[in-house]
């Protein structure tokens, strides 16, 4: 074993798999059935790409039912390579069976489940382990976490059955007085919250087990005021965000609830007993004046945003609820919009977050009004709240161009600021070259000039070769590429945006969705298989988590893993990824027809039943990535991304649908040869003939086609949102010819079928 061992340190881990069998062969030599020796040769074939020899010698192996842990830990590693999670639970199902008392595998059997989300067969494990080793709470809890995934896995049984268990077990521990960590406190609260018993988890963060809660700064603070919101006890909200202020007066969160409390307060018309000394502010005086005080001892150290903030954030409030008067502009202790937003900006406006800060309470200004600058960066956020409040719709195209004109100039005298920056930092002035583009696809989109478009792209490659960190001008560059048909330079161009892992998912789309369409299909084939790696990848590194999760006691976030786990499962992107993939597949990896038919074989699609749910779907595109200062009278953001989650959604079933009218084509060819009515050995064979599910699709795809026409013209998406032209290029009548066509050849198939010439073909 020392032997086999060092094989495993001085060859596997260090990726030196063709020495790893040269000395796995020499133990196997001198002990022909090590187990452990042929599982670690198994692995270095494995990662040699030897698959199916690797595969025997596994095989061999897991019907041995070994029990020695070396080899279980190797076996695992082995499965979980080769994405064989159940192989990974039988395995140690097998080996529990011959070691009954023996916790490390029993354990290993808990995690094997956690990968396969079999929660009930977690619950039972666990309480397996607990009744090994009752001392261990651990085991016990994990139990409970395990009843509490099962509600989350059946909502109809969570409040009904399971969750009330959960509860019941957790509060027997804590009558027993057996609780011993947080992480034991923190799943009793998930439990109570989930089952929305506010009043109870109250009593447990203000009790003797809140003590417990430690390993979050301010994390007992945070969570009483919490509880105290959910049972609308709006006084005591506003104690304990007020304490928690006092404590970090730039927690912005903290400031819109404290805010918030204070003015339900004024709704209720609530004041304190004459003997009460609690410390709430319980009308909009109070607030102002305890915000004021706030920005004074924060005045002398590091400026807060906070404070300052919120003296806006209480105008905002009050104006939602028509509390907001012509004399509170006059007074000291509230102040006017204008003013608080000036010294805001005077503070804070050579930041890059002045801009998102303060367009949030730009309708508390009037429009007359306006703002000096003395600094480039506070004259790039005045330019960007320009535009965000409409001030450049006003302009004329003349006007306009020479605006363009001016930023780009101001664009290249502010690069001199810019020359001692890293190659990883943004040019100081790269907001003003995003204004100048802006504005002359606002000057396209009227006149319809394409050779404006293609001077933006001229900026915007120059503005990436001094800023090659700017993924804003990245973004928009890909889309007015895609615009005008040339995909060539967008792969360079999201190749150094190094989108890894779930970027794969929420940013794929921005040139996924075309480089197909676009005639580039090799690089389509590529771009889909690193999609669909991560995607394949994802389950096996959200079940180890689950894992550690598990084992470290953090209960709190295994809802949080198995949540993100089902919206990547479900994904729209993921789904669309494969679909497309699958379709170029048969199209470049296929040379004549008993290829094409092997490759069908490879791909396992039934062509009579569709694996989709489109409405659980879930569209996780991220287009708040790229910022919006599109003025927001004009700003249809949700409303775009609504229109092209259905368009999408349509899309993704005209692809699937031709996918499994291709399947069922070749199908027709194959059953040419076959008998049409039974199998090999004489049953009865209940699946409908391939020629009635073909014709079944083709009227599915035409019905489906006709239900398209409102996307038969394209919509017009902003800037920063999503972007499309496939379905309303697919239902145009060039491509609506040449599915007729498709149509006509594929029922030609089905007369040579019916009239017994197919055996020809």
């Amino acid at each position: 074993m020392v032997v086999v061992e060092q094989c495993r340190q001085d060859c596997l881990d260090n990726g030196n798999n063709k020495k790893a069998i040269q000395e796995a062969d020499k133990v196997l030599k001198k002990k022909k059935d090590l187990q452990c020796a042929k599982v670690l040769k198994a692995l270095a074939l494995l990662r040699l790409g030897q698959h199916d020899e690797s595969s025997v010698l596994l095989k061999d192996i897991h019907a041995q039912n070994p029990t020695d842990e070396a080899t279980l830990q190797a076996m695992s590693i082995c499965y979980r390579e080769v994405y064989k999670l159940k192989l990974i639970a039988d395995l140690y199902e097998n080996a529990h069976k011959r070691r009954l008392d023996n916790e490390d595998i029993l354990s290993s059997l808990f995690m094997a489940y956690v990968r396969l989300g079999d929660y009930k067969k977690q619950q039972q494990t666990a309480m397996t382990l607990h009744r090994l080793q009752p001392q261990k709470n651990p085991y016990y809890f994990w139990a409970v976490m395990s009843i509490v995934m099962q509600g989350h896995q059946d909502e109809k049984l969570a409040h009904g059955m399971f969750l009330p268990l959960a509860e019941r077990m957790t509060k027997k521990y804590i009558d027993e007085e057996k609780i011993t960590a947080e992480a034991e406190v923190q799943i009793y609260l998930i439990i109570l919250e989930l089952l929305e018993k506010w009043e109870d988890a109250l009593k447990v963060v203000e009790g003797s087990l809140g003590a417990k809660l430690t390993s979050e700064f301010n994390f007992r603070g945070n969570k009483t005021a919490d509880l105290y919101a959910k049972l609308e006890r709006w006084p005591q909200v506003n104690r304990e965000y007020k304490k928690l202020l006092k404590d970090s007066p730039d927690h912005w969160n903290n400031w819109q609830d404290y805010i918030r409390s204070c003015l339900h307060l004024v709704e209720d018309s609530w004041t304190p007993d004459k003997d009460s000394e609690e410390d709430i502010d319980y009308t909009e005086d109070m607030a102002a004046t305890f915000i004021q005080e706030t920005i004074k001892q924060c005045e002398g150290g590091r400026p807060q945003r906070g404070p300052y903030l919120a003296q806006l954030e209480l105008i905002r409030q009050m104006k939602e609820k028509n509390r907001w008067k012509t004399d509170h502009a006059e007074s000291e202790q509230f102040g006017d919009p204008l003013q608080l937003i000036l010294r805001y900006y005077d503070l804070f406006g050579d930041k890059p977050c002045c801009f998102e800060d303060m367009k949030t309470f730009t309708k508390l200004l009037t429009e007359d009004k306006e703002t000096k600058v003395k600094q480039m960066q506070r004259h790039i956020t005045l330019l960007q709240l320009m535009r965000y409040m409409g001030y450049y719709d006003k302009q004329s195209t003349e006007g306009r161009l020479i605006l363009v004109k001016e930023y780009i100039q101001r664009y290249h005298h502010g690069l001199s600021y810019g020359k001692e920056l890293l190659s990883t930092d943004l040019q100081y002035c790269d907001n003003y070259l995003l204004l100048a583009v802006l504005l002359l696809l606002d000057i396209w989109r009227e006149s319809k000039n394409d050779s404006l478009v293609w001077q933006a792209i001229v900026q915007l490659e120059k503005g990436i070769k001094n800023s090659r960190s700017n993924f804003h001008m990245k973004l928009i560059l890909m889309r007015l590429y895609c615009i005008m048909g040339a995909y060539g330079p967008c792969h360079t161009v999201y190749e150094s945006m190094e989108v890894k892992h779930v970027m794969n998912d929420t940013l794929g789309h921005t040139i996924a969705n075309h480089v197909g369409r676009l005639g580039h299909f090799v690089a389509a084939c590529a771009m889909y298989g690193t999609m669909l790696r991560f995607f394949a990848v994802n389950h096996k590194e959200t079940a180890e988590y689950l894992i550690a999760s598990y084992k470290y006691g953090s209960f709190n976030k295994i809802h949080e893993f198995v949540k993100f786990r089902e919206r990547l499962q479900k994904s729209l992107q993921y789904s669309s990824a494969m679909t497309e993939s699958m379709l170029l597949d048969l199209v470049l990896e296929t040379s004549n027809h008993l290829s094409t038919e092997q490759m069908v074989i490879y791909m396992e699609i039934d062509p009579e039943k569709e694996k989709n749910e489109y409405d659980d779907l879930c569209d996780n595109r991220d287009f708040s990535v790229m910022e919006s200062w599109e003025p927001h009278s004009r700003c249809r953001l949700e409303e775009a991304k609504l229109h092209s989650r259905k368009e999408e959604i349509l899309w993704l079933k005209v692809r699937k649908l031709t996918l499994r009218i291709l399947t069922a084509s070749v199908m027709v060819g194959q059953q040419c040869v076959k008998s049409d009515s039974h199998t090999n050995n004489g049953i009865k064979n209940d699946k409908k003939p391939p020629h009635e599910v073909l014709t079944d699709l083709l009227s599915q795809l035409s019905q489906h086609t006709d239900s398209c026409k409102e996307f038969s013209t394209p919509y017009q998406y902003p800037v920063h949102g999503p972007f499309r032209t496939r379905l309303c290029s697919y239902l145009s009548e060039r491509h609506c010819e040449a599915f007729t066509d498709m149509i006509s050849n594929v029922m030609y198939v089905h007369h040579l079928h019916d009239n017994g010439l197919g055996k020809t073909m």
